[in-house]
């Protein structure tokens, strides 16, 4: 035994037919007509499996479907890859019709969308788990974001996102006039070249760009690596790539150990300065008539470098105690005036010379975020607030690990911004004391990253 059909009523017996005929590929028989009881009906067909029926009557009531209802909620469809399901869930969103649930994969591994017909009825876009699908071998992750290498199933979305000449002449090559040429491009320039991947969405997998850090034709100095990037028109304004910079630079950084990081773009692309410039980069000047572009333009370039973390010298000392002044007033609203003037000289006068101090500047060369470590732990670190969100803090603190080997941090207790950074990072808790290191009514938090913690078992 197995399932023939399923029925549904509809009062749009023909938009409906050509709905499900047009856009999922089914077939129709002619229409059977009962003029007794006002009744008609299609069977769709799907190849092999249950047929739709499609039914209309004087008499049917128009009750709405919600998801959560007994009775039939869904039907399902299933797609051959990921890049069909997406295909066909922005063709249903350009023509009008509601998409009820956005691309995602499920829990069980299934990638699916839910798009509405025209009476409502919620179709299931499925694309089943493949054994022969590709693993995710990711190169960073981030909140939103998977990067990766390329792969030569990128080719249709590569092709349709290069296509678009806003992309290509806001980079200097020209939009992509084929698959083919996006194949061939994608063979000799992406795929399997040192440190150039795929940006892709981590929810649905889609490839929305590209970020790479490759040697800098302008320098002769083996420690210093050019970033470029592109990102999709669609995804533009998302905060996408200021997300995946962040990953790629401290990549450089804290793997491949560079003293400088820079990068180049036209004066009128100012999206991307933005990138740039929430990343931290200094403007170096304007290198004039740089390049000849495809069409026969002549564009300057505007040349930015990022500086790797250093350390300060001593005359550094009063500007590292305005960012803690700044920062602590910022985020430690429990400490009262007194104590922030009774701790403000020994922070400048004894703590900064006793710990290892490593620091970050901004594009006016200016401090912005500064770290003490000791032989310990990392006993300081501290972002202005007027930088917080460009990644300095995060730099800061992957370098301390992964550099110096730190695996402890110690923190006020009431400064919940901070503990939650210490938490997202990896740190957990290990220890509270009632006083801090002076004695005052301020808990202090003992963390430790928890592979550091198994190992002193």
């Amino acid at each position: 035994m197995k399932l023939h059909h399923i029925a549904i009523w509809t009062f749009r017996l023909e938009e409906l037919k050509d709905f499900y005929v047009r856009f999922l590929g089914g077939t129709s028989n002619e229409k059977y007509i009962n003029p007794k009881k006002g009744f008609e009906s299609y069977f769709i067909s799907f190849g092999e499996g249950p047929s739709l029926e499609l039914m209309s009557r004087t008499d049917i009531q128009n009750t709405p479907i919600e998801e959560n209802r007994l009775g039939l909620t869904h039907l399902a469809f299933t797609f051959p890859s990921r890049e069909e399901v997406l295909r066909f869930t922005e063709q249903m969103r350009s023509e009008g019709y509601t998409i009820a649930g956005e691309p995602r994969t499920s829990g069980d591994g299934y990638f699916e969308s839910v798009v509405l017909d025209l009476d409502g009825n919620r179709i299931e876009c499925v694309c089943p788990p493949q054994a022969d699908e590709p693993q995710d071998d990711c190169s960073f992750e981030t909140e939103r974001l998977l990067i990766r290498p390329f792969r030569e199933n990128d080719a249709e979305t590569f092709f349709a996102c290069c296509q678009n000449p806003n992309l290509g002449n806001n980079a200097g090559w020209a939009p992509h006039k084929s698959i083919e040429e996006s194949r061939e491009i994608l063979q000799n320039v992406f795929i399997g070249q040192e440190d150039i991947w795929a940006i892709t969405l981590k929810d649905t997998r889609q490839l929305i760009g590209s970020i790479g850090i490759v040697p800098d034709p302008k320098r002769e100095n083996p420690q210093v690596r050019m970033l470029g990037y592109w990102l999709d028109e669609a995804h533009w304004g998302k905060g996408y790539m200021t997300e995946a910079v962040q990953a790629v630079l401290n990549y450089g950084f804290n793997e491949l150990q560079l003293s400088l990081i820079t990068a180049n773009c036209y004066p009128h692309n100012k999206r991307s300065q933005q990138v740039l410039e929430r990343n931290g980069f200094i403007c170096e000047g304007v290198l004039h008539q740089a390049e000849l572009t495809y069409n026969g333009n002549i564009y300057d370039h505007l040349c930015y470098y990022l500086p790797n973390i250093c350390r300060p010298a001593s005359e550094d000392y009063d500007e590292i105690l305005q960012v803690w002044e700044d920062s602590v007033r910022h985020t430690h609203h429990f400490l009262t005036e007194e104590h922030i003037q009774f701790y403000k000289p020994l922070v400048r006068n004894h703590y900064l010379s006793t710990v290892e101090l490593y620091i970050i500047r901004n594009t006016n060369g200016k401090i912005v975020a500064f770290m003490g470590l000791s032989d310990e732990l990392i006993e300081m670190l501290f972002v202005s607030p007027g930088e917080q969100g460009k990644g300095y803090g995060r730099r800061l603190l992957e370098y301390a690990i992964r550099r110096k080997q730190m695996n402890k941090v110690d923190v006020n207790e009431q400064n919940d911004k901070a503990l939650g950074f210490y938490l997202r990072m990896g740190f957990r808790i290990i220890g509270r004391d009632e006083t801090d290191g002076m004695g005052k009514p301020y808990p202090i938090l003992h963390l430790q990253l928890p592979e550091a913690e198994n190992g002193n078992k």
